[in-house]
């Protein structure tokens, strides 16, 4: 947990030192969030093999270079970090990020049938069946997680990271 503020701190006093005006700051928290998700994110036994992979689908890229640059060099558990563009359902990623814009119902329904994290930020992605949406509150970021979702994907989710995010009512 100290890891995650430090790492937000650090992106919000940057003022752009990592990508200067490229990339949004709002993009950069986001970047910061999807690595410290998997931190807090326990993957069944089974799908432990190298590496964990974040993909960002729909084929546009909104991070630019900051996801790599955010998790260059980290491991989780021992295991390396990577980051790519996906333009279509991909069976290899742990996490995959849904930009608004991108065709979410495909992604979560190729995702429901094995253990991956489905990150939105669009109107009603939890209600299509995603686990984690980004939500502006102002001018922050912050996040709502489906527990019930995610331990369907067999996902199970630190208490410490449901702490800090709103989890809608049970529909």
């Amino acid at each position: 947990m100290k890891r995650l503020c430090a790492v937000l701190v650090l992106l919000m006093a940057s003022g752009g030192v990592l990508h200067p005006q490229e990339v949004s700051l709002e993009y950069r928290v986001k970047a910061a969030y999807l690595y410290n998700f998997l931190l807090f994110v326990e993957w069944p036994a089974g799908s432990t093999s190298d590496p964990l992979t974040i993909c960002v689908a729909g084929g546009r890229n909104p991070f630019g270079g900051v996801l790599e640059e955010t998790i260059r060099g980290e491991r989780v558990g021992g295991r390396p970090v990577t980051a790519r563009v996906i333009r279509q359902p991909d069976d290899a990623c742990h996490v995959v990020f849904v930009p608004e814009g991108a065709a979410a119902g495909a992604y979560i329904r190729a995702a429901s049938a094995r253990p991956t994290l489905t990150v939105g930020e669009s109107p009603g992605f939890i209600g299509m069946g995603g686990i984690v949406n980004f939500i502006r509150d102002g001018t922050n970021v912050r996040f709502e997680i489906d527990p019930m979702t995610a331990e369907r994907a067999g996902l199970r989710i630190s208490s410490r990271l449901l702490q800090l995010a709103r989890v809608p009512e049970p529909s």
